[in-house]
């Protein structure tokens, strides 16, 4: 493994072989545990706890030492992908509605508003991941709502080799969309905002940007992001699309797990996932 501070991972694995792991890196080695046995999508920290979102069981709070300490079901049609916390409420993506679900995480985990980024009860823009700093919200999605043009998202998915897709930015104080950021991506994923920059993964063609530089690329589907000092840890899948994928790129790994990145030097790691499909990383 390439020189890395000692820290600890969570790792949300969703649909087949999913589930939830923590990776303790330590002295250049890393230990892998897996703390719950259901697919996951999004993930936060909530004080010393974390919330941890799951199509197929809702939302769980884990405490610090990551034991369940409450689960409260949701409607798997939904469609449950990112998650991000402010001010004790959760905002989480139901892609399928078009729509940010807002939670309130001291009142039983109340859905008390959502926004609507399209009125359509049909996923359109798929919708999958969100980053919120101060009253700016950041979403990852297929594809622009605002270009009334565009069929339905379901007419061309799963995954045509279309850049569409869109990093948006959305005001929670004003309640609209303030502009598109970053426009003409391939099924982009994972925005963070770290260090006064956006990053983000560009799946369809395995990348990591920041703002408009390309600073990753591997060989895989990436999704799953997190940025610590200058060390950036990508989660890279088994894609289910992996047919269509190999018709634009020749050269396609179809192992699952994390790489470790050193923005500086450039130089990566790799740490094997027992799963297929990695949607989060969270440092913890």
């Amino acid at each position: 493994m390439i020189p890395i501070d000692d820290c600890k991972l969570l790792v949300s694995c969703c649909n087949h072989k999913g589930g939830l792991y923590s990776v303790q890196i330590q002295h250049q080695q890393y230990e892998m545990k897996k703390i719950l046995n259901v697919g996951c999508t999004g993930m936060a920290r909530y004080g010393s706890s974390f919330v941890v979102i799951s199509n197929s069981h809702g939302i769980f709070i884990l405490d610090e030492n990551l034991k369940v300490i409450k689960n409260k079901p949701l409607s798997t049609e939904l469609d449950l992908h990112g998650l991000a916390i402010d001010n004790d409420k959760a905002y989480i993506v139901e892609t399928k509605t078009n729509s940010i679900g807002i939670y309130h995480l001291k009142n039983d985990l109340k859905r008390m508003d959502e926004i609507r980024i399209s009125p359509e009860n049909f996923d359109v823009s798929h919708v999958n991941d969100l980053y919120i700093v101060n009253d700016t919200l950041y979403l990852s999605m297929f594809s622009n709502p605002l270009r009334k043009s565009l069929s339905s998202f379901s007419s061309y998915f799963p995954y045509k080799p279309i850049a569409r897709g869109v990093i948006l930015e959305y005001s929670l104080q004003e309640r609209n969309i303030i502009k598109i950021c970053h426009d003409k991506l391939y099924q982009p994923h994972s925005v963070l905002h770290h260090d006064n920059n956006l990053f983000y993964c560009v799946s369809g063609e395995f990348l990591v940007k920041r703002n408009e530089e390309d600073i990753f690329k591997c060989l895989g589907y990436t999704r799953g992001l997190a940025v610590k000092n200058q060390t950036m840890f990508i989660g890279q899948s088994e894609s289910r699309h992996i047919e269509t994928l190999l018709k634009k790129h020749t050269n396609v790994l179809l192992d699952c797990g994390i790489y470790v990145h050193d923005i500086s030097t450039k130089l990566s790691s790799f740490i094997h996932i027992p799963s297929e499909e990695i949607y989060g990383i969270l440092v913890i």
